[in-house]
């Protein structure tokens, strides 16, 4: 056993090595130790990144590597030891660049892998069924339970829905009868690509549906911290857009450092003790045409040293988490890696600040939190009718209540356990391996951005909280006729789970709606009141 150990760590002392020295880097004895404790693949993500940053010294050491560990990018701003365990924010997972060729094969493997789980996932809810695979429905008429991803849908001259789905065995067809209308109305909200079970009867020649089931997200009970201590969350700063609205967020960051606010609010932010930001964090360059004449700020990395100086404002001991959103200067596609240090500069130096994923899932105080900036959503309302009718809705009336409704989304996202079901509806960065987007591990809570509305809802033993932003209106926004609702903060309370939101509009910081603003969890799928 000794000697296989010792076969296979030269062996990976050589790859190590050869690698190293094909990027132009040597290493010295302590280096190599350190690197064979890290493992080849973490290897190559470590020396991408100081590439990335432009390193300098062709001979690496412990000494040099020590000199730039604190901007790598392999997990936050920095190596797994310093981005997990320290302080109370543990991070659990997070999406790293995807790299190499793809191929078609690769596109069927990805697709298969997101069955797999999601119809596992139905299986373990033991619903009691004998599940058939579509080659063994016979044409012999009877009753079966299908699980098959959504393959098109359409609407038949008689005005029935007719559903193509397919497994790992073939396709077939599922009429839903628009007599049925409640079921019928359901099924009008199904995405291309939604995995789910239908019940159904018929032959191989046509299957009529009586029901169809989500794989459904679901925890038995609620989780609670173990200290009296609180979250605050936030997005969609736009730092270097002309709109940014500075002015109230130095005023919101004054409260967290117990400057202004009343005796409540000001006793409320001493036990903050972490600050979680869902992306946009800048206004961004070159997202969509013409975003020049709008930028006060030219460049990424200026906008990034400026959200650095406002946030190393807040008292260090709050603990700072941050994912990238759309305007961010990673890729677009989703899932996005965490931001780098090439852009990020100063932020990247903040020792109280850990960057993550967009998703990413985080632990504090025995609560995960996933955090997602939600670039699905836009499509999933456009897509889903009951959400694109509250949109339209919203537009057309003066206060914009209801026209965004991240949490509504949000209850779709965790209906399919899936955060982009339909691909080619945005831009998705494909893993050869696994969904990165499936929802494996259910949250406690999960967080998200880019509506530019602070709502808070529970469903299913898990809460729902979306950041408002730090924007005024916008020339686009105003064209669609989008209506944002900035300067609100949602604030949980890790121990009672109790959820109060705090706006910063205003001279004035006021409670949202009245003083004792609770979101009542174990109460179904009640709204804060």
């Amino acid at each position: 056993m000794v000697c296989r150990f010792l076969v296979f760590r030269m062996a990976d002392e050589k790859e190590i090595l050869k690698f190293c020295i094909k990027e132009g880097f040597f290493l010295d004895r302590a280096m190599l130790e350190f690197f064979v404790g890290l493992g080849k693949d973490r290897v190559g993500e470590v020396i991408e990144e100081m590439k990335s940053l432009g390193v300098g010294e062709k001979i690496l050491t412990l000494e040099v590597f020590d000199k730039y560990k604190n901007r790598l990018q392999v997990a936050g701003c920095r190596l797994q030891d310093d981005a997990v365990g320290k302080g109370g924010v543990e991070v659990l997972d997070y999406i790293s660049s995807n790299s190499g060729k793809i191929e078609a094969g690769d596109f069927v493997s990805y697709f298969r892998a997101r069955f797999d789980v999601l119809r596992d996932i139905l299986i373990a809810k033991g619903l009691g069924d004998s599940f058939s695979s579509i080659r063994r429905i016979g044409n012999t008429s009877g009753v079966y339970s299908v699980i098959g991803m959504v393959y098109s849908k359409r609407i038949t001259k008689n005005k029935n829905l007719l559903i193509e789905i397919e497994d790992l065995t073939g396709r077939t067809i599922v009429l839903v009868n628009r007599e049925n209308r409640a079921l019928f109305e359901r099924a009008k909200s199904l995405l291309l690509d939604d995995v789910v079970l239908f019940r159904v009867s018929g032959s191989s020649k046509m299957l009529f549906a009586s029901d169809f089931i989500y794989p459904d997200a679901s925890l038995e009970k609620e989780k609670f911290g173990s200290k009296d201590e609180y979250v605050v969350f936030s997005s969609d700063f736009h730092v270097g857009s002309k709109n940014f609205l500075e002015g109230n967020l130095m005023r919101f960051i004054s409260w967290l450092n117990g400057d202004v606010g009343d005796d409540r609010q000001r006793m409320l932010a001493k036990k903050v003790k972490y600050l979680i930001l869902s992306g946009d964090n800048i206004e961004g360059v070159g997202v969509y045409p013409g975003q020049e004449k709008v930028l006060a700020i030219k460049g990424c990395r200026d906008q990034y040293n400026k959200l650095a100086g406002i946030l190393g404002r807040i008292r260090k001991d709050v603990e700072i988490v941050i994912c990238p959103g759309q305007h961010d200067a990673v890729w677009v596609g989703e899932p996005q890696p965490v931001i780098m240090a090439k852009w990020g500069g100063d932020l990247c130096e903040m020792k109280n600040l850990k960057m993550i994923s967009n998703p990413g899932m985080i632990k504090i105080d025995g609560l995960n939190f996933l955090v997602y900036y939600g670039g699905s959503f836009n499509k999933f309302i456009d897509e889903i009718p009951s959400l694109r009718r509250s949109q339209v809705a919203g537009r057309r009336s003066q206060e914009g209540e209801g026209g965004r409704c991240p949490t509504r989304v949000v209850q779709e996202i965790l209906k399919r356990r899936h955060l982009a079901p339909t691909y080619g509806n945005m831009d998705i960065v494909l893993n050869k391996d696994r969904d990165d987007l499936i929802l494996r591990e259910l949250p406690d809570i999960i967080v998200s951005g880019g509506q530019h509305r602070a709502e808070v809802k529970s469903y299913n033993n898990i809460l729902m909280i979306s950041g408002s932003c730090w924007q005024s209106v916008t020339p686009f926004e105003e064209s669609i006729g989008s209506k944002p609702d900035p300067c609100k903060v949602p604030i949980l309370n890790l121990k009672s789970r109790e959820v109060k939101i705090l706006d910063f509009s205003n001279e004035e910081i006021r409670w949202v709606k009245d003083d004792d603003l609770v979101c009542k969890l174990g109460v179904g799928n009640e709204d804060c009141h």
